[in-house]
């Protein structure tokens, strides 16, 4: 009687090649929908960004319409321009480079004013060290 029960008991289990297509086949059912879930949100994501770049440019449209506006008849006279003042020792070169630095990374809202070196504290090995104790994670 045993013998029979084994028999029918491997007759009930699927093959081999059921579970690994069973399986394939779950695998990729899956990933698809993941990448339709993925989607799916990108799209609602920039849909999101679209309407907060449209009321950010609406807000600036209006306040620059609204500055406009209020601008007096007469425009100021701009301010004198002065010339940085440098240490000695600082090349020419340094220094167009560095102004050049600050007024394309301020739009023009910075000037350069004045140009001194840094005398360091402490040797390189000692700066090296503070630095990588310093660092975040």
């Amino acid at each position: 009687m045993k013998p029979l029960l084994i028999a029918a008991a491997a007759a009930a289990e699927p093959g081999i090649a059921v579970v690994a297509l069973t399986g394939i086949a779950l695998v990729t059912l899956v990933l698809v929908v993941l990448i339709l879930i993925i989607q799916v949100q990108g799209k609602i994501f920039d849909k999101i960004d679209s309407n907060k770049r449209k009321k950010a440019e609406a807000e600036k449209a209006a306040s620059l319409a609204s500055k406009q506006d209020a601008k007096p008849a007469a425009m100021p006279a701009a301010p004198a321009k002065v010339p940085p003042m440098v240490e000695d020792g600082i090349p020419e070169e340094v220094v167009a480079v560095i102004a050049a630095a600050v007024a394309a990374m301020g739009d023009g809202k910075y000037t350069l004013r004045s140009l001194t070196r840094v005398n360091p504290s402490r040797g390189k090995w000692g700066a090296a060290g503070a630095v990588f104790g310093t660092d975040p994670f």
